[in-house]
């Protein structure tokens, strides 16, 4: 890896922290790399997700930004992880090639995707997804969704921060020992908790109630074995009672099918259920035949994938493609 790729991946990072800190509709929920070149984002703004022949209002969604080698000569690659209903972004990506430059920040570019899904931004000259471009055209009355403006002008919100760097982000307690996360967060001590495994602090501001590295290492871990690999797949059981509108009514149950040699497709397929299907995590539709990895996302036979080479099932929603193992 090139020095200057270093350096803008660092600054990059860099950036993203600040901007985590100070915007209160961005956070962070994982990357991957160091310094990181993937990040797992939850926007919380209001915007439109289709459910079946409804549009529904949703109000938080994950994004997912790749950087690839190419960076930043290139675009990141942008997907969102939820559903929207926009005219720009589609399942596999979000349109933001057409306006990239080299020498625009990462966390500006963050902020431009949460302007695309309070509706603030939109071209439905050259749509990703002609209903939604139908939809806004007939309904501009009702746009934008989300009123509040979502671009801040981070120089004068750190202004204001300043002020407040003595409290905690969580509960605004004054006057108390303070430790910060890896965002930029600072927590008191009755806000603050620790990952039992490997120490990392986990903070209520980000909305992490449990370590990401452990638990994605929890979901990637596999036990040798002479023949091949062992596989762990999670298959969605039915709930004794009824689905609701938008998926199972109860938590479902989980049971581990284990293959002691390399498993073909086949071997590991789940079985049918006997229901209306579950919701897919990634894309939203229901499926039958809906797995669940072990951070209990619920995938569709659509979105959930295989590695090539070690048959692995390979959670989109988790951000495990390419296959870390065989990567």
């Amino acid at each position: 890896m090139s020095n200057f790729r270093l350096r803008r991946l660092q600054s990059d990072y860099e950036a993203v922290k600040r901007l985590v800190h100070l915007h209160p509709k961005i956070d962070v929920e994982g990357v991957s790399g160091n310094p990181p070149d993937r990040y797992r984002l939850v926007i919380r703004v209001r915007s439109l997700r289709e459910q079946g022949e409804r549009i529904d209002l949703a109000r938080e969604h994950r994004l997912e930004i790749t950087l690839p080698r190419s960076y930043p000569r290139d675009a990141p690659v942008c997907r969102m992880l939820t559903p929207v209903f926009h005219p720009n972004i589609a399942p596999h990506t979000v349109c933001i090639g057409d306006h990239w430059s080299a020498a625009e920040r990462l966390d500006e570019m963050i902020q431009r995707v949460g302007e695309m899904l309070a509706f603030q931004s939109y071209n439905v000259k050259s749509p990703l997804n002609g209903q939604a471009a139908r939809w806004v055209e007939e309904h501009l009355h009702r746009l934008p969704i989300e009123k509040e403006e979502f671009f801040i002008d981070l120089s004068n919100a750190e202004q204001r921060e300043a002020k407040t760097a003595d409290q905690c982000s969580n509960c605004g307690a004054k006057g108390k020992p303070l430790e910060r996360c890896a965002t930029g967060h600072v927590l008191c001590g009755d806000c603050v908790a620790h990952c039992k495994v490997c120490g990392s602090v986990l903070c209520l501001s980000c909305g992490l109630t449990s370590c990401d590295a452990c638990a994605q290492a929890a979901l990637t871990t596999t036990a040798p074995v002479v023949a091949g690999r062992n596989e762990v797949v999670a298959t969605v059981t039915a709930s004794p009672r009824a689905a609701g509108p938008t998926g199972p009514a109860a938590t479902p149950a989980v049971a581990a099918a284990v293959s002691a040699t390399a498993p073909s497709p086949a071997q590991v397929a789940p079985a049918p259920l006997a229901h209306a299907g579950w919701v897919c995590s990634h894309c939203g539709t229901r499926d039958t035949k809906a797995v669940q990895c072990r951070l209990k996302h619920i995938l569709c036979s659509n979105c959930m994938v295989r590695c090539q080479t070690c048959g692995r099932g390979l959670c989109v929603v988790c951000g495990q493609t390419p296959c870390p193992a065989c990567a």
